[in-house]
């Protein structure tokens, strides 16, 4: 899906989306994408993060951004870049901003203001084998959108549901999911 020419105002080729919605219907493939990071530990409780690459049907997309993630001091870290906890939130409701742009847009929606704040909590006993029934996983994620522009309220309220319905971020942290994980013990 390329971003050739922008036809909205919220920023969205909607003639290029229903291109690439008519692609993945005939052909399932190009609808598959696969994310790849690479995480380095950077002493301490920071690491750096580096994508590293997307596959998306059969294109490569080189992808080559980075940041670090850290803890604040009284977690041990030195309080320099936002904690795993708040990228994951992020990444959340970054997601959801996505499916509000693209819903407005298909609706012919000029947003004025879309911001979302999210919550959410953990019992750190867990984390820290301090209490075995301790909850490691965060117990609720709360969050509250704040949208404005020329749609009616019904018009935002089906976005809001079709955004509930298919953001992925929203799905994989709502819903369980399979882990599949590998440790190589290097000598």
């Amino acid at each position: 899906m390329a971003k050739n020419s922008v036809n909205n105002s919220n920023g969205i080729n909607v003639s290029a989306l229903n291109d690439y919605k008519k692609e993945i219907t005939n052909n399932a493939k190009a609808g598959m994408i696969d994310y790849n990071v690479n995480l380095k530990w950077l002493g301490g409780t920071k690491s750096k993060v580096t994508t590293t690459g997307i596959t998306l049907g059969e294109q490569q997309l080189e992808r080559n951004f980075s940041f670090v993630i850290d803890e604040p001091e009284q977690l041990l870290g030195e309080n320099t870049n936002p904690t795993p906890q708040e990228y994951l939130l992020g990444g959340m409701g970054a997601c959801m901003i996505v499916g509000y742009s693209v819903g407005a847009s298909l609706l012919g929606i000029n947003m004025e203001k879309l911001e979302i704040n999210l919550q959410a909590g953990l019992d750190l006993r867990g984390f820290l084998e301090v209490e075995p029934t301790a909850p490691i996983a965060f117990k609720d994620v709360n969050y509250t959108i704040h949208v404005k522009g020329n749609g009616t309220k019904d018009q935002f309220e089906k976005i809001h549901e079709t955004v509930i319905k298919t953001s992925p971020n929203r799905a994989t942290i709502s819903n369980s999911i399979r882990i599949n994980s590998e440790l190589i013990v290097e000598e």
